[in-house]
């Protein structure tokens, strides 16, 4: 959500510089309702002594222009037009809870570890988003609430203590009754005269052994034989099932490859290789090669869906990010590449963070 209602007018030839003292996102730029001339007039933005054309806008033309640019607290900007023409930029000053949302500390505290599954937990754990012995001191405190058992069984680890006070357990148990050494001679003598009959039966009966015998044996190897095949093709599907993640605001993360090293938290700078589609399958925008595009995560330098979908990515992962509209260019879209309420997916691969 969106506190208030930011603007500024930039006439020609001259600059505002000010220290950002309330977070805000710039969402539009259009020409004044009078223009001096037909030529093109750039909005520069210079922010930390470095400058950069946001937009051109000509009479007849090109009019106005969407942004998305978030602006934080703290920075040094200098707004400025080139140009003869007046120009006019419009946005909102962000609300501390939207930044609540998606601004949180570094060990991913933001999960409600209470919703998920065994299955989730147990994937979440493999992917590095989730620590299991921090998990374990949560379960003790009282702050996890779960109502499953079998999902606290799959992510406790036994400790020493745990080790100690079953080996405790089994030392206090009763010891066995002594049996008579002969009471248990005899009953050696007798198991193996029963098997030796068993024995000397079952090879007489041999010769006999009917055709329907023998293709009942045969339907029951091959059965056995077909078995461990099923089992690996169920459990194909399942590695397939659970690398899937759903995130926050219905984004979903398709983990296409694992990656090395630590995940990636928000608040480092990340450097990404990606291709945006629309749901049509129609690319709109991509950077495969050559100098990746960096961006620091969880500033709201991107759209929410990146923001949410590449926590926890690893270096040289690669993942496919399904985002509904709401976590994308909403029901504006991105003229004329995007249009309103459009579903975007993105494949991306994780080059570098530092």
């Amino acid at each position: 959500m969106f506190r208030g209602f930011w603007g500024l007018k930039i006439v020609p030839g001259k600059t505002y510089s000010q220290t950002v003292d309330a977070s805000f996102r710039l969402s539009n730029a259009a020409l004044g309702a009078t223009v001096e001339d037909d030529s093109r007039t750039s909005v520069v933005l210079t922010v930390d002594d470095k400058s950069f054309v946001l937009c051109s806008l000509t009479p007849g033309s090109i009019e106005q222009q969407t942004l998305d640019i978030g602006l934080t607290e703290g920075e040094e900007i200098t707004f400025e037009t080139q140009g003869n023409n007046e120009v006019h930029l419009t946005g909102n000053f962000i609300a501390e809870d939207m930044d609540s949302d998606y601004d949180s500390e570094e060990d991913g505290d933001e999960m409600d570890l209470s919703d998920l599954s065994p299955e989730e937990l147990k994937e979440l754990i493999d992917e590095g988003l989730i620590d299991p012995e921090t998990l374990l001191e949560e379960m003790e405190d009282g702050n996890y609430d779960s109502d499953d058992a079998e999902a606290d069984m799959r992510i406790r680890e036994i400790t020493d203590e745990d080790e100690q006070e079953l080996v405790e357990e089994l030392e206090s148990e009763e010891e066995p009754v002594p049996v008579p050494e002969t009471e248990v001679k005899i009953k050696k003598q007798a198991k193996k005269a029963e098997l030796k009959r068993k024995a000397e039966e079952e090879e007489a009966a041999k010769p006999k052994k009917s055709k329907a015998k023998k293709d009942e044996v045969k339907k029951v190897k091959e059965e056995v034989k077909e078995e461990p095949k099923k089992t690996k093709e169920e459990a194909k599907k399942e590695a397939k099932k659970a690398k899937t993640i759903e995130l926050q605001g219905g984004v979903v993360a398709e983990v296409k490859k694992e990656g090395t090293g630590a995940g990636v938290k928000k608040g480092a700078r990340v450097g990404m290789y990606y291709i945006g589609k629309l749901a049509s399958g129609k690319v709109f925008d991509q950077n495969t090669k050559g100098k990746p595009f960096w961006f620091r995560l969880g500033a709201s330098e991107v759209i929410k869906g990146w923001d949410v979908g590449i926590v926890g990515m690893k270096k040289g992962g690669e993942r496919r990010l399904t985002i509904p509209a709401a976590m994308a260019y909403g029901k504006r879209g991105a003229p004329p590449d995007i249009p309103p309420n459009a579903t975007l997916v993105f494949d991306i691969r994780l080059v570098d963070y530092k």
